[in-house]
């Protein structure tokens, strides 16, 4: 008989092996799970604040240059020729007039190359009526420029820079606006400027503006995502000192660096797609999630070798051990394999077979013993029955009871035929019954005028079960050796059979006055006794016959009977009966 592996309740030991393994793993798992997340965050917040630095350096690098160009504006409009021609330029003479005015060009040729951020610079001088500018020349007032410079100096409030036509300026003006002088910025070198920026990242995108002003120079070709965003920057800045942060704009998650240019008032501010930040990080995301999976996997193949190499092996070895339990010798496991479990099997092999060998010579002996013990059942014949029964015989026929001698003939060796016939030792239960019903009668004509018997015909589906030769005929002759031999009148026997669910149960009660508690609990131990020390009555013959054939559970049972006296019981597991 081939085994195959069988599931039992309770852990395995595959199973347990693999929750210790994975007790050991999962801190390891974790810990290394933590570690890749902070090297990951350590990483993004180097690639940001790398970021931010730079943005920061080239936005303080713009700033410090703006700042130098309005420290020069200012120093340019308190200079002292320039003051001379705002105060003295109507009274001066010609030559005196236009040294100065060449030195005030000069000057602000100086200021325009002093940049590669200044277009133009120059002032215009209410007291000569001129304007005077680096690139333009001298003019005569009033012209287009001088009025355009006029208009804007005008505006008040006074911003820190003006805006004009898609022009930049930056305006002082002095002595009741007697002077005022303009330096024009190049918006496209400024956003020149700004593209320098943005090559920290590819797609990013940098401008100058705020939440007042909008975007006042951008590197963008789509502008759609600078005016909420400048909303946002307006509310996040408020109690926040962090550069740098992730807005959500339209679905898309940016990354967001702002500086302040103060030369402008202004915030310099570079935003790119968040996932171009992240984008260098993937790759390492990626592999980090391949080796969760690869761990995963090589768990599951763990488990699974574990339960082709211990688990199925051990379940063989189980099952076999649970099928020698139910006395089901016929066991071969198969081994494959030449491991330390080959050796197991190849041992439980030679165990099965030599024990179920020493069982059969065992059974052997039990079934030579049961023999015997018939035999010894046949030879308890008392001598004294077929003594009484013959001189009943002879008084019938004395009186000329000619019909109960001959029934009592035909009674007495039906009764001899069955008990000394050496055929099987199983007969159907019907004849079995027959036989103690045929005691009985040859019992009760001997006692007639005091004993009766009593019983219940066998149903039709029991009559045909097999049960041992001799087994209720001792019980049945206890009864009149024992119950009745107070020479009690009225002395009653009543017996029954039945079968059911593969159990045959036969009965026999008597009303006998003769049995105390203290003879039935002896009786019961006796019954009970397996030691095989006990006395052979016919009793314990019985009792002793039933359990080497049949096994636990199948015997003979006494108690109280009903009618006062003793109630023996047979019961027969046929389930039971070894093959």
């Amino acid at each position: 008989m081939k085994l195959q592996a069988t599931g039992t309740k309770g852990w395995f030991v595959h199973q347990k092996v693999v929750v210790v393994f994975i007790a050991f793993m999962i801190p390891l798992v974790a810990m290394n799970i933590w570690v890749n997340y902070k090297e990951m965050s350590f990483t993004k917040k180097t690639i940001t604040d790398s970021a931010v630095a730079g943005a920061s350096f080239y936005a303080n690098q713009l700033d410090k240059e703006l700042y130098f160009i309005r420290s020069q504006q200012l120093q340019f409009v308190n200079d002292k020729d320039l003051q001379k021609l705002s105060f003295q330029g109507s009274t001066l003479d010609e030559y005196a007039l236009f040294e100065l005015i060449n030195q005030t060009k000069d000057r602000l040729s100086a200021i325009q190359y002093s940049s590669e951020l200044i277009v133009d610079a120059g002032v215009y001088v209410k007291e000569i009526g001129k304007t005077i500018s680096s690139i333009g020349g001298i003019s005569d007032t009033p012209n287009y420029e001088s009025e355009f410079i006029v208009h804007l100096a005008g505006l008040t409030p006074k911003p820190s820079f003006y805006q004009k036509d898609g022009r930049l300026f930056f305006i002082e003006s002095e002595n009741n606006s007697g002077i005022i002088s303009y330096i024009e910025i190049s918006t496209s070198r400024l956003r020149e400027a700004l593209r320098q920026i943005t090559t920290l990242y590819q797609e990013s995108e940098v401008f100058l503006g705020s939440k007042t002003l909008g975007h006042v120079l951008s590197t963008a070709k789509d502008q759609n995502v600078i005016i909420p965003l400048l909303a946002q920057l307006e509310e996040g800045n408020k109690g926040n000192a962090n550069p740098s942060r992730v807005i959500d704009i339209a679905g898309a998650s940016y990354f967001v660096m702002t500086c302040p240019v103060g030369s402008l008032n202004l915030s310099l501010v570079m935003y790119v797609d968040h996932n171009e930040i992240t984008r260098p990080l993937r790759q390492y995301s990626f592999w980090f999630y391949a080796l969760f999976v690869i761990a995963i996997v090589v768990l599951l193949l763990y488990s699974y070798s574990l339960n082709i190499m211990i688990h199925r092996p051990l379940s063989k070895l189980t099952k076999a051990f649970q099928m020698m339990e139910t006395d089901n010798l016929n066991l071969v496991i198969e081994s494959k394999t030449r491991d330390e479990f080959h050796y197991l099997f190849h041992s439980f092999n030679r165990m099965a077979f030599r024990l179920k060998r020493s069982i059969e010579e065992n059974y052997e002996h039990k079934i030579a013993i049961q023999q015997s013990e018939l035999k010894q059942l046949q030879s308890q014949i008392n001598p004294h029955f077929l003594y009484n029964s013959f001189f009943n015989i002879y008084m019938m026929c004395k009186v000329g009871d000619s019909d109960g001698a001959a029934e009592l003939s035909q009674k007495l060796g039906s009764y001899y035929q069955y008990i000394t016939r050496n055929g099987s030792d199983e007969v159907p239960l019907y004849k079995e019954y027959q036989h103690a019903l045929d005691y009985c009668e040859i019992q009760c004509i001997r006692f007639s005028n005091r004993i009766r018997y009593e019983h219940e015909e066998i149903p039709d589906y029991a009559k045909t079960v097999t049960v041992p030769r001799l087994i209720i005929q001792p019980i049945v002759e206890n009864v009149f050796e024992h119950a009745f031999e107070d020479g009690m009148m009225n002395g009653i026997l009543s017996m029954t059979a039945d079968y059911q669910e593969g159990v045959v149960r036969i009965k026999v009660e008597d009303n006998g006055r003769l049995l105390t508690d203290e003879t039935l609990q002896s009786l019961q131990e006796q019954l009970r006794d397996e030691s095989g020390q006990q006395e052979k009555t016919g009793l314990m013959n019985v009792n002793n016959r039933l359990q080497l054939k049949y096994g636990a559970g199948s015997g003979l049972f006494v108690s109280r009977s009903q009618h006062g006296g003793l109630r023996a019981e047979l019961m027969i597991r046929t389930q039971n009966e070894r093959k």
